[in-house]
């Protein structure tokens, strides 16, 4: 049996081991940008919890570029922000790509430290490839909502909610153990007619970002399983699967 589990913040994970799969996600907008930078070539993606951090690993690899956000904007001096839509091949292919994210980054590195082995990265753009790889280890699966700042963020809930469908439609709902937390995540996105535009819209990082100036990302973020790659990070880099 999958027994699949949803925590609504990074928080939850704070004191307890995680066993099986673990899967981030921070649709708006650093497991977006993760996925589309290692479907564009980019050679491995190394996540950094602080800007002095993201510096320092940068240094260590000579050619590599270091990227992140704060406040949904691009860090000061660094060479790419968060919009998955700068990960192009032009941009990042073969190359090394360091992100500090105000929540994402975070996430996957708690993830981590919590037990989670492996730790995948899901957004919409890739749902369904994360799902098949959860399913095909046949082991307990773990979803870590980044949220924001500690808070709740319904775009990351309802994303988790999608996954766990496709699980369920994957494996066979008499496979899969569904946890009170992934039915209500579920719930969330079928209230919400399973669209992710919906979604952005009504969710308060959404309107954050749309108002910045970022409807565009909105959008790219919105398309369901356009991309292929299943983002593995295994404690240092992430590398796709």
């Amino acid at each position: 049996m999958l027994r699949v589990e949803v925590l609504a913040t990074p928080d939850m994970s704070e004191g307890r081991e995680i066993r099986g799969t673990g899967v981030v996600i921070d649709v708006l907008r650093a497991s977006s940008s993760i996925v589309q930078a290692l479907s564009s070539g980019c050679q491995e993606v190394i996540p950094a919890c602080t800007e002095e951090e993201a510096r320092e690993i940068r240094d260590r690899y000579p050619g590599a570029i270091i990227a992140g956000e704060r406040g949904g904007m691009r860090i000061e001096g660094f060479d790419l922000g968060n919009s998955p839509l700068e990960y192009s091949p032009a941009s990042v292919a073969g190359k090394v790509v360091v992100m500090t994210t105000s929540n994402g980054t975070k996430a996957i590195i708690g993830a981590s430290r919590a037990g989670a082995h492996p730790v995948l990265i899901c957004s919409f753009l890739n749902l369904r490839a994360v799902a098949r790889a959860c399913a095909g280890r046949a082991q307990d699966v773990t979803i870590v909502c980044s949220g924001s700042h500690g808070e709740f963020s319904l775009e990351d809930f309802a994303c988790a909610g999608a996954l766990a469908a496709a699980l369920v439609d994957m494996a066979g709902s008499a496979s899969v153990v569904l946890e009170e937390s992934a039915r209500e995540a579920m719930d969330l996105f079928s209230k919400h007619d399973r669209d992710p535009e919906v979604i952005f819209e009504e969710s308060q990082h959404g309107q954050y970002l749309k108002a910045l100036g970022f409807a565009e990302d909105l959008k790219h973020c919105a398309k369901v399983d356009l991309l292929h790659v299943v983002p593995v990070y295994d404690g240092g880099v992430i590398t796709t699967a």
